[in-house]
């Protein structure tokens, strides 16, 4: 059996808290979608979209801003999109659920 990366083991330990709905959520969300958009590849990937509680206006929340970035595919993800954004600096978590891509998805940078 594997070993847990730190990175997952971390993130699993965190300290969840919740703070006051904060309007800033939205731009935080406007300039990462932006970023990503100027790195990945057009070709890749479709919609960018900000969802959890910090995209609900006036919600308390985890101060963390959840996007969920449509790719074409996972192979393309392991291939192409993940070495792009580990340069940048993402983490990454992989729960393969369907047992045919060896990739790791973006969570935060």
């Amino acid at each position: 059996m594997n070993a847990t990366p730190r990175h997952v083991e971390r993130a699993l330990h965190e300290r969840v808290e919740i703070v006051p709905y904060d309007p800033a959520w939205r731009a935080r969300f406007d300039d990462e979608a932006a970023r990503l958009r100027a790195l990945l590849p057009a070709e890749l990937i479709g919609r960018i979209e900000h969802f959890g509680s910090t995209a609900v206006p006036g919600l308390a929340a985890k101060p963390i801003i959840d996007m969920l970035v449509e790719v074409r595919s996972m192979e393309a993800v392991a291939q192409r999109i993940a070495p792009i954004l580990k340069r940048e600096g993402y983490e990454y978590f992989w729960r393969d659920v369907s047992g045919n891509c060896p990739a790791s998805l973006p969570t935060s940078r």
